[in-house]
C-alpha cells in the first residue's frame, strides 16, 4: 500500500512552517506531525496516537468532543473531505486554543483510502481581536465616519490574509493527491506567511488597546542591545531577502522595560523599513547610548515621508498618500510604537533621511543599575 504522503525532505519544510499539519494512517493512527502542531497541542504525541494529539477537544459551544468524532475521524469514516470545522482544545496546562480544522483523504495510486492530512489554522487571537474590534466600534460610535472608514480598514486587512489562508487550506484539502511538491511547498509557504501577517495586524491591534486602557505592564530590566540583536536575527530568519545591518556602540545600555512590548516595537519599526523600501536596499540599524538615553533607529532608503506631519505619523490610521499606493496597511504600526514608547518615558521621532529615505528610532531613559 503506498500513501500519497511528503517525504523526508518536505518533512523538513513542514516542520519550519508556522502552520500545524499531521498525517494519520487508514486506522486513524497519527503518522507525522510538524512542530507547530506540537506548540497547537501542548504536547508531542506518540506515532500510532488515535484521530488527534490534542490532549482535549471541544465543539463551538462548549460541549467535549470524543476524539473518534472529530473532523479527522469523519473524513476517514465517510472518505470524504470535511468543510472547514471550527474546534477548540485543551492542553494539558490547561490553556486553550481555538483552531479551523481542513482535513482531507489521502490515497495511493489506484484511489484507495490510506488516511487523511489536517491542517489546523490557530485563530484563538483573531477570536480575541473580534472582541477588541466590537469595543473599538463603541467608543468611535460618536462619529460615523470615522467608524466606518475604521471597520472599512480592518475588514479589508483581516480578509485578505483570511482569503488567501482558506483559498490555499481548501486546495490542498481537496487536490493534494494530485498536487506537485512545487505547488504544495507554495501553497503552505502563503499560508504560513498570511498567519503571520494577520498575527502581526491583531498583536497591534489588540495592544494598541491595551495600551490606550488599563494597568500599565511590568517592567523589568532589559539590555537593549541583547534584545535589538535577537530582534534583527529574528527578521533576517523569517525575511532572508532582506539585507540588515546592525551596529551598536560599546557600553551597558539597560532600561526598564517589557521585553515582549520592545520586540513589538523594533519589530514594527523594522516591518515599515522593509515595506517602503525596496527590497534590494539595506535596512541600517544602530544603537547608541549617551550618559541618560539609549537610542535605537531604523534607517531605510524607501519612500520618505514627504511632506507628512511627522506628528500625524503616529496617530492611529493615519497613512500618507505615498504609502497608500506603495503597500495595504491600517496605519498602526507606528501608533502602537508610540503608546510603548510614551509606557516608558521615551521619546520616539521619524523624520526625512539625508540622501533619501526615512529615520525612526526611538530613545529610552537609562535604569539606575545599583552596583552589587
Amino acid at each position: 500500500m503506498r500513501a500519497v504522503l511528503p517525504g523526508i525532505e518536505f518533512h523538513a519544510f513542514l516542520d519550519a512552517l508556522g502552520v500545524a499539519v499531521y498525517t494519520i494512517d487508514a486506522q486513524g493512527g497519527i503518522t507525522y506531525f510538524n512542530e507547530a502542531a506540537v506548540v497547537l497541542w501542548g504536547r508531542r504525541p506518540d506515532l500510532g496516537e488515535p484521530w488527534s494529539g490534542s490532549w482535549r477537544l471541544y465543539w463551538p459551544d462548549g460541549r467535549p468532543m470524543p476524539h473518534d468524532e472529530s473532523p479527522m475521524a469523519a473524513v476517514v469514516q465517510q472518505d470524504r473531505p470535511i468543510p472547514g470545522v471550527e474546534a477548540e482544545l485543551e492542553r494539558p496546562d490547561g490553556t486553550r486554543a481555538v483552531f479551523v480544522a481542513y482535513p482531507t483523504p489521502l490515497r495511493d495510486k489506484s484511489g484507495g483510502l490510506v488516511g487523511a492530512v489536517n491542517v489546523l489554522v490557530d485563530i484563538t487571537e483573531r477570536r480575541k481581536a473580534e472582541e477588541a474590534l466590537r469595543a473599538a466600534a463603541e467608543a468611535l460610535a460618536a462619529s460615523n465616519m470615522v467608524k466606518d472608514e475604521f471597520l472599512g480598514l480592518v475588514s479589508h486587512e483581516l480578509r485578505t490574509p483570511v482569503t488567501t489562508i482558506f483559498g490555499n487550506a481548501h486546495l490542498l484539502r481537496s487536490r493534494s493527491g494530485m498536487l506537485a511538491t512545487e505547488e504544495m511547498d507554495s501553497m503552505l509557504t502563503d499560508i504560513a506567511d498570511e498567519s503571520n501577517r494577520l498575527l502581526g495586524i491583531i498583536e497591534n491591534l489588540l495592544l494598541l488597546t491595551r495600551l490606550g486602557a488599563g494597568p500599565p505592564p511590568d517592567h523589568e530590566p532589559q539590555l537593549i542591545a541583547h534584545v535589538t540583536r535577537n530582534s534583527v536575527d529574528g527578521y533576517r530568519q523569517h525575511h532572508p531577502e532582506r539585507s540588515i545591518s546592525l551596529e551598536v556602540e560599546p557600553g551597558q545600555m539597560v532600561v526598564e522595560a517589557d521585553r515582549g512590548h520592545l520586540e513589538m516595537l523594533l519589530d514594527n519599526l523594522l516591518t515599515n523599513a522593509a515595506k517602503y523600501s525596496p527590497a534590494s536596499t539595506q535596512i541600517e540599524v544602530t544603537v547608541s547610548v549617551d550618559d541618560h538615553e539609549a537610542c535605537v533607529t531604523v534607517l531605510d532608503r524607501g519612500i520618505g515621508i514627504g511632506d507628512a506631519d511627522t506628528g500625524q505619523l503616529f496617530t492611529a490610521f493615519y497613512r500618507t498618500e505615498a504609502a497608500k499606493l506603495r503597500a495595504n496597511g491600517l496605519g498602526i504600526g507606528l501608533a502602537v510604537c508610540q503608546r510603548i514608547v510614551d509606557s516608558l518615558g521615551g521619546r520616539i521621532w521619524a523624520r526625512p533621511r539625508e540622501g533619501g529615505g526615512t529615520e525612526a528610532g526611538f530613545a529610552l531613559p537609562l535604569a539606575v543599575v545599583s552596583p552589587d
